[in-house]
């Protein structure tokens, strides 16, 4: 397969060369006649042999160029998440196989606070298979000092290395840990700030000793202290070395949240 980009006078088109004789069958007669929401408008030809299949970027940019200098963290996991079970389920009432979904990061584009996919007619890569290279990418290009993030990641990691799994369960699976677990932070930060103002002079609840601060040297000792206690305290995990970016570093004491 081999791709390149070729700009018109008023569009961008990228294009997806495959060695096999082009044919038209109904899959690429089912996008041209309809407007699939989350699909990448998409023609077919024959080349000196070969297939050309053609999608229009035109304003997108791929998620592999938005993260090249970026990190990405939790609400753009979600949102991407929720936009391909979103297109999945839309795919299968066109009788669209979903296997047919470049998921790769050069083949993912994202407009208006939205993601669009290409689709490639006679693609047989499972689904599942791709989604679990996805999850590799979001791995290494997580924000580390976003514990949320690191949790999503793990957990959709984790999930994609089963047989068969089900995406859509996971996400419902994750949104009921992640509400149970917010409220019990809710109510043991309560818990700490009642037990803190009972435990100070009430004359020196909004107050601080000048005297008394000493601002510390090393502030970027605290910060990585701060963010490894925040991170072990939320995910149970233990670690003598914790090395970022390593899931073999990382031992929780439930498999769930």
């Amino acid at each position: 397969m081999k791709t390149g980009y070729e700009k018109e006078l008023n569009r961008v088109l990228l294009h997806v060369d495959l060695s096999k004789l082009y044919e038209e069958d109904y899959q690429i007669h089912m996008m041209k006649e309809n407007k699939i929401s989350g699909l990448l408008e998409v023609t077919g030809c024959g080349i000196n042999g070969k297939s050309r299949y053609s999608y229009v970027v035109t304003g997108m940019v791929s998620m592999k160029t938005m993260f090249e200098t970026s990190v990405i963290r939790k609400d753009d996991m979600l949102i991407f998440v929720n936009r391909l079970i979103e297109v999945v389920k839309l795919l299968g009432s066109y009788m669209l196989n979903p296997d047919g979904l470049l998921l790769y990061p050069e083949f993912v584009f994202f407009r208006e606070d939205n993601w669009f996919f290409c689709y490639l007619p006679g693609r047989r890569k499972p689904l599942g298979e791709a989604f679990h290279i996805m999850t590799e990418y979001f791995v290494k290009k997580l924000d580390y000092e976003e514990v949320e993030g690191i949790l999503l990641a793990y957990e959709l990691h984790k999930a994609t290395l089963q047989e068969n799994y089900d995406l859509e369960r996971i996400m419902n699976e994750y949104r009921i840990h992640e509400k149970k677990r917010r409220g019990s932070e809710v109510s043991e930060t309560n818990e700490e700030m009642k037990e803190e103002q009972e435990g100070l002079p009430e004359e020196n609840i909004f107050s601080i000793n000048e005297e008394e601060y000493e601002p510390s040297g090393d502030s970027e000792t605290i910060r990585e202290m701060g963010a490894w206690r925040n991170f072990r305290k939320r995910t149970g995990a233990k670690s003598k070395k914790l090395r970022w970016g390593s899931w073999k570093d990382l031992i929780t004491e439930e498999d769930t949240y």
